[in-house]
């Protein structure tokens, strides 16, 4: 019994230390949110480019401040600029349905932005940007193409731990393809166009899938726990025999 109870306390210390360590390397993994530089200024960079790479250019990109990004308590938090003030939309960054939301309140409240022509290689870059939210629309469709989905991203963006000033927001757009006539069309000549487009969506700033490897660490343990005082049972028994 006491060989049972030495195991198990074992395994239980075993346990904590593995959970402890993992929550140490993922502290370590994100960025400190009191490492914010908000003296620095970012970017926002775009290259539109086709399912097969090719650049896609012309047209026009508008960015919209949709919030600045301020300390509450160490936390990260973000507040409504006066374009956005009044939109009522509970900004939360993990809705996928935001951005459209606040590109339709900016089309119907006439909020000013900043627009900028999408040039021959098929990237857009807005610079000098102050830390916070930005919505990114696609004011001017490209030749042949069908505009980008709307998306948020914020500035700086957390990679690897590291806060990233100069974000890049790279969608891709889908090609517009003609389509044979139908059979009673009179004009042979004329076609109709389909289109498909796709949209990255982007990682918001603290995203962690940390509770993945600490389950996974938690469940092997528990199950070597397991295989142990399964082992001492048996003994124990043939001992008694």
């Amino acid at each position: 019994m006491k060989t049972i109870r030495r195991t198990a306390g074992r395994g239980l210390a075993l346990l904590l230390a593995l959970v402890l360590a993992c929550g140490m390397a993922l502290s370590a993994y994100a960025a400190d949110n009191a490492s914010l530089d908000f003296t620095q200024t970012g970017s926002i960079e775009l290259t539109l480019a086709d399912s097969d790479g090719n650049a896609v250019s012309g047209g026009s990109v508008t960015l919209y401040q949709v919030a600045t990004l301020y300390l509450d308590d160490g936390d990260m938090a973000y507040a409504y600029t006066d374009g956005f003030a009044d939109c009522g939309v509970t900004l939360d960054v993990e809705d996928t349905s935001l951005a459209e939301t606040l590109a339709d309140y900016a089309a119907s409240k006439g909020v000013s932005g900043t627009t900028l022509s999408i040039g021959s290689s098929g990237t857009v870059s807005f610079g000098g940007l102050e830390l916070g939210l930005y919505l990114v629309v696609q004011t001017t469709e490209s030749d042949n193409y069908e505009t980008i989905s709307p998306f948020v991203v914020t500035v700086p963006l957390e990679e690897d731990g590291v806060w990233v000033y100069d974000v890049d927001a790279s969608p891709k757009v889908g090609a517009v393809t003609p389509t044979e006539p139908e059979p009673d069309e009179p004009d042979e000549s004329t076609t109709t166009t389909t289109t498909t487009t796709v949209t990255k969506t982007l990682p918001q700033t603290g995203q962690l899938n940390w509770p993945v490897p600490v389950l996974a660490i938690c469940g092997a343990v528990l199950f070597a726990l397991g295989w142990c005082l399964t082992r001492s049972d048996r003994k124990r028994s043939e001992y008694a025999k």
